[in-house]
């Protein structure tokens, strides 16, 4: 009797794993959590942050197996953030050979260190505040302490996490003091929401480098080298930022127009400048606008300079207008409201811009005096009569369409040569009289940019002709 062997093919299973490197840490230290899947068909999760902190990196291996000639295939995508206080990595679904699994949640813990006491670095946190305004500009400090004896191969400082505050670094310096290399990095903080604001504390990591046999057998002599980090904690600053009125501004400014004329011909152009000057949340100013019935009106983008003066925020705020008018403009004051302690109102000057020459030329129409002699004849040719009547309608109407049509001939030739010799401020002078028209509205802008904002937009003659030539149609 013959014995069959019935060979079964084993087959690897699907699972899915997820683990991390550390579930205790201090905030900004690195969390790193991997997740484990194995199958032929598999697809991750997209993940882009955890509880609102960013995923910063990833990392794929990948392992294949074959056994009794099944293949099957083992990957392991890992994933790096960094939290500042206590979050819950959550289960996430990973799909394999169509089928759904879930990884199990895991809850990271966040402690708050204590300031680190090391006799060789020190790092230190530190503002020229700790009560403000909204608005009102903070200049914050890190102070990373070396001793002068020290020489690490790597120093890693930790940014603050600046949320709620419009932040700009101003300065990095280093020096010498009491046997210490010292780095400052200061930072101005202009706040943006009420409320107590706890900033830090920070991490440093100091790596030195180590030297490390991998084997304990002595015949191996093999030396390895690698970085060993020391983590050097800050102390940790409270702000508590109050608010101010609704639409206003914190801080001390003075505001003012300029014009470049205060008398102009008939449509030509005038530039008007709207210039503040100040100390305080200047970049929280809005974008001015000036509304003048009767004018056109062209505006640039607000430009802002800033400085930094005994530590407050100082600088201008300058707007450009060009404004184009056959009559009188007034400009009536611009005003906004600031607060340092107490509302005030800002108020600028008021601008009269006198327009002379207003009229606009008009065509005389030419109006010639036909005479009619009447002769009396003892017998009165009807046909004649008839016919010279006719005849005299006829030459009425030739006369009075060349005599219309004359002057516009004439002027369309005419403008069309000073077009053609003109330079860009006679030609947008020249062209502000048909700027109804789309198209010669923004031949208009171009120019005017070439003009005020020193552009180089390239100017067509013969683009600008054909368009006359169309509107005096």
């Amino acid at each position: 009797m013959k014995k069959l062997l019935l060979i079964l093919p084993i087959f690897l299973l699907a699972f899915v794993n997820v683990n991390v490197n550390k579930k205790n840490i201090y905030p900004g230290e690195e969390v790193i959590f991997t997740i484990e899947a194995t199958g032929n068909d598999i697809k991750f999760p997209q993940i882009k942050d955890i509880e609102g902190f960013p995923v910063q990196g990833t990392a794929v291996t990948q392992n294949i197996t074959i056994l009794n000639g099944n293949m099957q295939k083992s990957i392991s995508k890992s994933y790096i953030f960094f939290p500042t206080k206590s979050v819950t990595i959550p289960s996430f679904k990973v799909e394999i050979d169509s089928k759904t699994y879930k990884t199990s949640p895991i809850k990271i813990t966040v402690t708050k260190p204590k300031q680190t006491k090391n006799s060789d670095f020190k790092l230190e946190l530190s503002a020229n505040k700790t009560k403000a305004y909204i608005g009102e500009p903070v200049i914050f400090k890190i102070r990373f302490y070396q001793k002068q004896d020290t020489s690490p191969q790597s120093i890693e400082i930790q940014k603050p996490n600046f949320t709620d505050f419009f932040t700009k670094q101003i300065s990095k310096k280093e020096f010498l003091k009491d046997g210490y290399s010292i780095t400052e990095y200061s930072f101005l903080l202009i706040p943006q929401k009420a409320g107590e604001h706890k900033i830090g504390p920070i991490l440093a990591k100091v790596g030195y480098l180590s030297q490390e046999t991998p084997f304990n057998d002595p015949f191996f002599n093999i030396v390895t080298s690698s970085l060993k980090y020391t983590n050097i904690f800050s102390n940790q600053v409270d702000i508590n930022i109050s608010s101010i009125p609704q639409n206003s501004v914190f801080g001390d400014f003075k505001a003012e127009f300029i014009a470049d004329k205060t008398t102009a011909n008939a449509n030509e152009p005038v530039k008007v400048t709207l210039k503040i000057k100040g100390c305080g949340d200047i970049y929280d100013l809005p974008d001015f606008k000036l509304n003048i019935q009767d004018a056109t009106i062209y505006e640039n983008t607000p430009k802002i300079k800033t400085y930094i003066k005994n530590g407050k925020l100082c600088g201008t705020y300058t707007k450009e207008f060009t404004i184009i008018a056959d009559k009188d403009v007034r400009i009536p004051p611009v005003e906004f409201k600031t607060f340092n302690g107490k509302t005030q109102t800002v108020k600028t000057n008021r601008l009269l811009i006198h327009i002379i020459n207003s009229n606009k030329p008009v065509h005389k129409q030419q109006v010639t005096k036909i005479e009619e002699k009447i002769i009396y004849k003892t017998k009165t040719n009807y046909v004649l009569t008839f016919l010279v009547f006719i005849i005299g309608i006829i030459i009425g109407v030739l006369i009075t369409y060349v005599i219309q049509h004359k002057p516009f001939i004439h002027d369309e030739n005419d403008i069309i040569k000073k077009i053609k010799k003109a330079d860009e401020k006679e030609l947008f002078n020249l062209l502000l009289e048909y700027s109804y028209d789309s198209r010669i509205e923004e031949i208009l802008k171009e120019l005017e940019e070439n003009i005020y904002s020193g552009k180089n937009n390239k100017i067509n003659k013969k683009e600008i002709i054909k368009i006359i030539k169309k509107i005096k149609k």
